[in-house]
């Protein structure tokens, strides 16, 4: 597959050795694969999910494939940071604190934060936490948000867990009064895992993209790419087969917004 260059296919070639990130021919995503409806894995080892989708599409209309990469959440930081991976994806939320490291895409879906527990919960609000013990999946805002507000609240204690899933069933065996986590995660595993139910809805005003290496040349070009699928309705089409329903208009899985930047 080697051919004999002449000069100027040499400085060619010497250009775009400086550039490789840039016109590589394929683009590296870390997922965490215990997050439906965001990605998961099938029994068949591939990645589905809707952000899997919206990494497959951005990577399509760059003209590049996509590898996705196995990695747990925490790790997902690591990986962009070194350049071990271009993009990672597992419902990250763009916040001021991950910017000063980090670059993202627009966002391409809103959501709010939650506290789901067992059907016979009586717990209705956040007053209601007083004394109690709830868990969180660790590194993830959930986690963030419980410990800032376990004082306030009155929690009693924050457990840490590795994955959604062993969240879910400690809430379930009642081991733990519940689980703060992402709402519409949440909601999608409550299909899966029998009585549970949304306990109380945390306005939060999160919003999920792509996060990549700071300043990572491929960032305004896949920036690009997802304005293009907001203006021409792929991520409405997105929305509509992982949830079932029409996203709202004035949510960013619908409105073009500019690159996120740290304050």
């Amino acid at each position: 597959m080697f051919k004999r260059l002449g000069l100027m296919g040499m400085m060619v070639a010497a250009g775009f050795a400086f550039t490789a990130p840039t016109f590589a021919d394929t683009i590296t995503v870390g997922a965490y694969p215990a997050n439906p409806p965001w990605e998961y894995k099938t029994e068949a080892g591939d990645f589905e999910g809707y952000e899997v989708d919206v990494a497959n599409e951005v990577g399509k209309r760059l003209g590049m494939e996509v590898e996705f990469q196995d990695m747990g959440f925490q790790a997902l930081f690591a990986g962009t940071s070194s350049g071990r991976i271009d993009f990672a994806i597992s419902s990250i939320s763009i916040t001021n604190e991950r910017l000063q490291n980090q670059s993202f895409t627009q966002p391409y879906y809103d959501s709010d934060g939650t506290v789901v527990g067992k059907s016979d919960s009586t717990v209705s609000s956040l007053e209601d936490l007083k004394g109690k013990t709830i868990g969180v999946v660790a590194a993830t805002t959930g986690e963030a948000w419980a410990k800032e507000n376990a004082e306030k609240l009155g929690i009693a204690e924050v457990k840490s867990y590795a994955s959604q899933q062993d969240l879910l069933l400690e809430v379930q065996n009642g081991r733990i009064e519940g689980g703060a986590g992402e709402l519409a995660g949440f909601q999608y595993a409550m299909t899966k895992i029998p009585g549970l139910k949304i306990l109380v809805r945390i306005p939060t005003g999160e919003r999920f993209a792509m996060m990549a290496k700071k300043d990572h040349p491929l960032v305004e070009k896949a920036n690009d790419a997802i304005s293009a699928m907001k203006e021409d309705g792929t991520l409405a089409a997105i929305h509509k087969k992982w949830f079932e329903a029409d996203a709202d208009p004035e949510t960013s899985t619908i409105k073009v917004m500019p690159l996120p930047k740290a304050e």
